[in-house]
């Protein structure tokens, strides 16, 4: 095995573990070993495209395929909870973790670094940057569901408006003999808790999320 391979599955392995541990600490799917292993592996084979190009073949197959490749395994982190879906961040993460993959098995060992290193500086720093924004009033659109009677949902709609908060739009369906109320306002991160405690706290209403 000459030096440069060992340079690479080095940088590999740093580069992929360090963006794994980043999702391992906030608990998302696709941690350390994952990232490892994809980062490696795309690695890996754009080193055999390589020398399936030395050898007459097509370099850009094997290479073009990791792309495809590995989509399917970010689709398996993306997972839909009603209108919320998560998962989207930790799809892209795997994405550019094989882009990095590669971008080291070509030898280009700054880019590999460099896009790594914004890519935690976005989810670590830019992070704790998002909370500040919640402060700021924004549109949002949060869903409850509750006792199919009109009389509840004026409840919840008076409860809302205690808190000094404008009504955008709302909607009610019937399923399942409940009522599913859609509701459109106006309000901080910090308000959205406090209207959250106030309506679990209601006995008509089941569940809301946003």
């Amino acid at each position: 095995m000459t030096t440069e391979m060992i340079i690479k599955i080095f940088l590999a392995l740093v580069l992929g573990g360090a963006l794994g541990m980043e999702r391992q600490y906030h608990d998302k799917p696709a941690g350390f070993a994952t990232n490892c292993l994809i980062c490696l592996g795309a690695m890996l084979f754009t080193v055999l495209s390589e020398i399936m190009g030395f050898a007459g073949g097509d370099p850009g197959r094997i290479a073009a395929q990791i792309v495809t490749g590995v989509g399917f395994i970010g689709a398996g982190s993306i997972l839909r909870d009603g209108n919320k879906i998560s998962g989207l961040t930790t799809a892209a993460g795997v994405w550019l973790v094989a882009a990095i993959g590669m971008a080291i098995g070509y030898g280009e060992y700054i880019w590999a670094s460099a896009c790594a290193a914004s890519i935690l500086l976005i989810q670590l720093v830019l992070r704790r940057t998002l909370k500040l924004v919640e402060r700021i009033r924004h549109y949002d659109t949060f869903f409850v569901t509750c006792e199919p009677r009109w009389s509840v949902v004026d409840k919840i709609t008076k409860q809302i408006e205690k808190h000094h908060i404008q009504l955008l739009r709302s909607e009610v369906t019937k399923q399942k003999d409940l009522f599913h109320v859609s509701l459109v306002a106006t309000f901080t991160g910090p308000e959205f808790q406090d209207i959250t405690k106030e309506l679990l706290e209601m006995p008509e209403v089941h569940s809301l999320y946003k």
